[in-house]
Order: C-alpha cells, then structure tokens, then sequence
C-alpha cells in the first residue's frame, strides 16, 4: 500500500492488495492540517459596590476607549501607545480592591499563555469575582499578531440607584426621565436588578467613579497618572457628576503638575482633563501651548475625548492672530511704494530702501503663495510661532548685513522684520495673554 499524489491539503489514497486477482481500487482520503484553534473565555467581573443595590451597571467592552490624541509629530519625547494594544492599562499603584478588573485579559494574551501550565489557567480564570460567562473557540493563523480586541469580557457592578440619582443628571434621566420604563432587568446577582448599560468604559476608571459616588473612599487613589485621570475625566464629563468628584480631583498631585512647553497629545489631555475638573492656571497653560503650536486641526485625531469644542475656539483665534500678520504683511506691499518710513542706514527717506525692501516682500509672498500652503484662510500648515518666525526670517538686503551698516547685527530699517516689529510684538502679547474663561460652556462638540 503506498500513497501515489498529494495536493495542498487534500490527498487520493491508491491501495494496492497483494492477490493479483484483486482489482486496484482507488480510494479517496483526505488529509486536512489544522489550524490552531485557541478557546478563550468570555469573563464576567463582579464588582458589587452596594450589596443591597437595586441597578446592575453593565460594562461591555471594558477597557476599549482611545484616548491618547494624535499629534502630528508629537514632541512628547515618547511615543503613546494607545491602551488598546496593551494587555493591561498601567494604573500606578492602587487599592487591591481593583485587583479583580486585571483579570480582563486579551484573546491575543491568552493565545501568548496557552503553554502555561493548566493549573495555573485555572486559578487565573477563576479568582474571585471572575465569573465564565460564555467560552468561545477561535481560529488563529501561525502568524496572527497580537492585537487587543474589545470583546474580551463586561463587568457587572450592583449599584444603589439613589447614589446615582444624585450624583448624576445622567442617571437621573435614565432611572427616573422616560426612558426608565423601557430598562431592562438582569437577575445576574440573584434577585432582579434594573440594568443599565455602559459601553468601553476603562473598568478600574469607572469603579473608581463609582466608588467616589457610592462613599467608598478608603480605596480611592490620592495620586493618579496622567493615563488614568484622562479615562475617569472622560466618565464623569459624560455623566455629569463632575460635583461629587471634584473634591478627589482637587487631591490628585497630578491635576496641577507641570505640563511643559511641548505641544503633544499629553498637551490636548491635560487640557482636557483640566476642563473637566476645572483647574484655570492648568487650563490656562495647556490653552496656551496649543495656541502657539497647532498648525492645522484637521491633522489632530483627539480620538474619543471631548475636545471638539475647545479646540475650535482656540483654532478661531489662531487664524485671527495669523491673519493680523498676513493682513500687514499684504499692506505692506501696498504701502512701500509712496511709503516714507525714514531709514537710518540711507539717512533719508530713500527710494532705494523701499525697493529694496518692497522687491524682497514681494518675491517671498509670491513664493509662499505659489506653494502647497499659501497664505490664505484657515491658513492651515501654519501656526502662530511658524508665522511670526516665517516673517521674523524674510531676507533682508545685503547692505544692512555688510560689517560697514552702522548697526550691523541689529534688524535693518530696510528689512521687513523693522517694519513689521510692532505688530508682531503686539501679537505675542496677545498671543501670551489670551485664555478661555472655564466658567463658560467652551467644550462640547
């Protein structure tokens, strides 16, 4: 007996009997090569905060939320990777009450783990308040890179609906408004509960909102990182309990650490944060930076957080502030030609001065206009440093840089930068001062 023709997977078995007499009988056999299949289990965490509660906040898709804004060559110094391609989210070191939510491991870090050792499984799966709820079995490739999905598990957490009322317009309307009658109800603790359900959320985020709400305090965090303050910030804009927390986020060290000079996605999150528990000196610095530094909003992706509206009011103002420059620049080119700005390198009012200064202008905006990023509204490509640096750099003529000019290495009188001076001293001023007033409604969007 011997096997005569193999293709991919698929095989024709000839078998052969010894006895002449015996006919040669082709007998089809497939032959498969399995992929490897890796069962996952669906985890239900239990968090009861109110053993005697009467709503079920149901988690789906715990941990899934992208934060971490995008900024076009983020000048953190680091790049943030986006907690979805983590297994874990690094929360700094908190109560051990949140140690349950580290069970909610990816379908990717389950694969990496299935040469543990089986007992060791078991412990995992079962630790307490981790509940298998479902299980489920998935084909991976020999090469499937390790991606975080958001279907790894939910978290149920039995919650007192007159915490919540209180706390939040949000819950109010949901467990009071008409909406109310249309819940559902989930016996998942034993006796029925009112549900209500919550998508994406960060697990530990959420539970300290939660917890904050409901008077657990002794486990709350007196210090968060930038990371896990930007996900409860997200929480408590969205649900509106900003009161109730506000005496932690005053606490946390964080809120009114240095935030640097660097326009980068900490920048937009500190903003942000900042925001929503109001904190102006903060807010202000963040405001700023953003201010000098954005070139062109449609290239910022702020992922999930809810900056739609703070960030059209600073945009509004950099195209202002642009526009001051452009706009002189432009009048410039009108005036030089009957101008009789006196320059002290010629002694008099001198033709020559003015065409030289007007011939240089004018060449430089031709150029900057003929390019992929003119100098046309929104002016986008350009931010307000970049402006005043752009006009600050226009050339000036050779004559006012040669050792014999009598202020060789100041600006020449016949160089734009003299006559644009003012003006640009007077948009820095405005520039450093400017700030948006936390106590109006400037996010949203």
């Amino acid at each position: 007996m011997h096997i005569v023709k193999a293709h991919n997977s698929i095989s024709t078995l000839h078998i052969n009997f010894s006895s002449s007499s015996s006919p040669s009988i082709p007998l089809p056999f497939f032959v498969t090569t399995p992929k490897p299949v890796y069962s996952f289990m669906m985890k239900c965490i239990s968090y009861i905060i109110d053993p005697d509660g009467d709503v079920e906040l149901l988690l789906k898709q715990p941990n899934s939320q992208q934060l971490i804004p995008y900024v076009p060559s983020d000048a953190c110094g680091e790049e943030s990777e986006d907690p979805m391609n983590e297994p874990t989210v690094a929360r700094g070191s908190l109560d051990v009450r949140y140690d349950v939510f580290d069970d909610l491991l990816s379908p990717a870090a389950a694969a990496a783990d299935d040469d543990d050792d089986d007992d060791d499984d078991d412990e995992d799966l079962y630790s307490p308040g981790t509940i298998i709820c479902a299980s489920s079995s998935i084909d991976l490739e020999k090469d499937t890179p390790n991606i975080r999905t958001t279907l790894e598990g939910q978290v149920r957490m039995r919650v007192s609906s007159r915490h919540l009322i209180l706390a939040s317009r949000y819950f109010r309307s949901a467990l009071e408004g008409p909406w109310s009658d249309a819940s559902t109800t989930s016996s998942f603790f034993g006796k029925p509960l009112r549900q209500v359900v919550a998508y994406k959320w960060d697990a530990v985020a959420f539970a300290i909102v939660l917890d904050i709400i409901h008077g657990r305090h002794r486990g709350v965090p007196r210090s968060v990182d930038l990371m896990l303050l930007t996900r409860i910030a997200t929480i408590v804009d969205f649900y509106h309990c900003q009161e109730v927390v506000q005496i932690f986020a005053d606490s946390w060290r964080g809120i009114g650490a240095p935030i640097g000079s660097k326009f980068c996605s900490h920048t937009l999150m500190w903003l942000f944060t900042s925001w929503v528990f109001p904190h102006q000196w903060v807010f202000d610095q963040a405001t700023k930076i953003t201010l000098w530094h954005m070139d062109d909003p449609s290239n910022i992706n702020t992922k999930e957080l809810n900056l739609g509206g703070i960030l059209t009011k600073i945009n509004d103002k950099r195209q202002e502030l642009i526009g001051e420059i452009v706009a002189a620049l432009r009048g410039l080119l009108k005036t030089l030609p009957n101008s009789d700005f006196v320059c002290d390198w010629h002694k008099y009012d001198s033709l020559t001065c003015h065409s030289i200064t007007l011939g240089i202008l004018e060449r430089e905006l031709q150029l900057i206009d003929s390019s992929n990023i003119p100098l046309v509204p929104p002016f986008n490509g350009y931010s307000v440093v970049s402006m005043i640096r752009l006009a600050n750099n226009l050339p000036e003529s050779i004559a006012a840089t040669t050792q014999d000019y009598d202020h060789y290495h100041d600006v020449s009188a016949c160089s734009v930068r003299s006559r644009m001076r003012h003006l640009l001293s007077d948009v820095k001023v405005e520039m450093n001062s400017w700030t948006l007033n936390l106590g109006l409604n400037v996010g949203g969007g």
